[in-house]
């Protein structure tokens, strides 16, 4: 078995495989669409892309070979698994050596972690759980209808401002849980986006994701901001650059509250997807020695003895 970078003399699997593709990176497919070969034949032009695809190729010949691809997402350490076909040749005795191999492209471009998101019912979960991935999140993809402007507000929601960036960090502290900002981190230096304050606090962030099939909402609300509603459907009507593109609305497990209001808009529900993640590092404290000058600005004493015979003899 043979595991390297995809490349042209292997388009004719990409063709033929197209239709039986897991996809593992939601956002990207519902604001891209799905598989395109441009996507994947990138990977074949330059070594310093942040695209990588990859296929095994089994040494028995009537066994199908297995092709994925992963992406590093922008301004982080973090990439992304975005497909893996056929989903019919996904087994550990491929989709192991496959992953490996991709993990030690990314490992070189200084990625921490690899992540992905998947239906749980799919045949792959169990996959990718044998492949050393874990769950550390779980959501749910709503499609928005088209929401009614008629008795529109003045729109809530605007572009963050400088001024704004301590707040949304303590609005994603307060509502991200620990072992999702472990892997997740929230950007140290910017935040880009848009807000929605109320009594001149930060009650709601969310960083659009825009893409020629669609735009990608997964915004951070407070618990305690009232009007959800009006929240929700100011947040669809504030979007520049809408126009007629669709609106998917992604609830992660920690703010699942949301997903009644979202029902009586008559959204439409996804699937529970499992998010997962691979750590191709292992996070430790850095030790740091300290100096601790001498007492009295004397030398060191001599450590006496832990036991001393009180008798001794000649």
């Amino acid at each position: 078995m043979s595991t390297r970078l995809f490349g042209w003399r292997d388009i004719p699997a990409l063709h033929r495989f197209r239709k039986d593709c897991i996809y593992l990176n939601s956002a990207w497919l519902l604001t891209r669409g799905r598989l395109s070969l441009p996507s994947a034949m990138i990977s074949t032009l330059s070594p310093a892309r942040d695209v990588f695809t990859s296929i095994t190729i089994p040494e028995d010949r009537d066994r199908l070979p297995l092709i994925g691809q992963v992406m590093q997402l922008p301004a982080s350490r973090l990439a992304q698994l975005t497909f893996l076909m056929p989903e019919k040749a996904i087994h550990s005795s491929t989709l192991t050596p496959l992953l490996e191999f991709l993990s030690a492209q990314l490992i070189e471009q200084g990625i921490l972690r690899i992540l992905a998101d998947i239906d749980e019912n799919a045949a792959a979960y169990e996959s990718l759980r044998s492949a050393g991935y874990a769950v550390y999140c779980r959501q749910r993809v709503w499609q928005m209808k088209d929401v009614d402007s008629q008795n529109e507000k003045q729109p809530s929601w605007r572009m963050v401002e400088d001024q704004d960036i301590l707040a949304v960090r303590s609005l994603y502290y307060n509502i991200v849980p620990p072992l999702v900002q472990q892997v997740e981190p929230f950007p140290s230096n910017h935040a880009i986006g848009m807000v929605y304050k109320a009594n001149n606090e930060v009650m709601g962030y969310v960083e659009p994701n825009y893409g020629h099939s669609g735009i990608w909402l997964q915004p951070l609300i407070h618990p305690d901001l009232e009007d959800l509603p009006e929240v929700l459907s100011g947040l669809v009507r504030a979007l520049p650059y809408r126009f007629s593109r669709p609106v998917f609305i992604c609830v992660r497990s920690y703010q699942s509250w949301l997903e009644p209001i979202l029902e009586d808009f008559g959204a439409e529900a996804g699937p529970r997807q499992a998010v997962m993640v691979k750590h191709l590092a292992i996070t430790q404290r850095a030790l740091r020695s300290l100096a601790i000058p001498s007492l009295e600005g004397g030398q060191a004493e001599i450590s006496a003895p832990f036991a001393h015979s009180e008798n001794r003899h000649s």
